[in-house]
């Protein structure tokens, strides 16, 4: 019998965004080699956070319970440094609290990729 196992599982990574249309695009494009999972919700994001750990979080900072960059002061205080992408579709202020800011919409597939790589290095 020979069964195989994936010993080395997708990374995970939360999308956090009130836009379904974005989670849905995020998630096509960057599966089947990464897993994602999707908060719509200032609180959302607050309760996967708890319940695991992600290679990597993509936050659009608009969020319609609360605020993106607020999210990331919490996981910083609470010593989660995970490394974090800001996708908006305005330059955010506070830019240097993200490891990476990709510019919503993003211009191409390879631009995504390249940029998710950047961030989760």
């Amino acid at each position: 019998m020979n069964m195989s196992f994936d010993l080395h599982p997708a990374p995970r990574v939360l999308h956090v965004d009130h836009d379904e249309d974005s989670a849905v695009v995020l998630a096509t494009l960057l599966a089947p080699e990464i897993h994602v999972v999707h908060a719509s919700s200032y609180s959302q994001a607050e309760r996967q956070l708890q319940q695991g750990e992600f290679a990597l979080v993509v936050i659009d900072p608009d969020l319609p319970d609360g605020d993106g960059h607020t999210l990331i002061r919490s996981m910083r205080q609470t010593d989660q440094n995970t490394p974090v992408l800001l996708y908006s579709a305005s330059q955010p202020m506070l830019h240097h609290q993200a490891h990476a800011f990709l510019p919503k919409p993003w211009t191409s597939p390879r631009q995504l990729w390249r940029t998710v790589a950047y961030a989760g290095a």
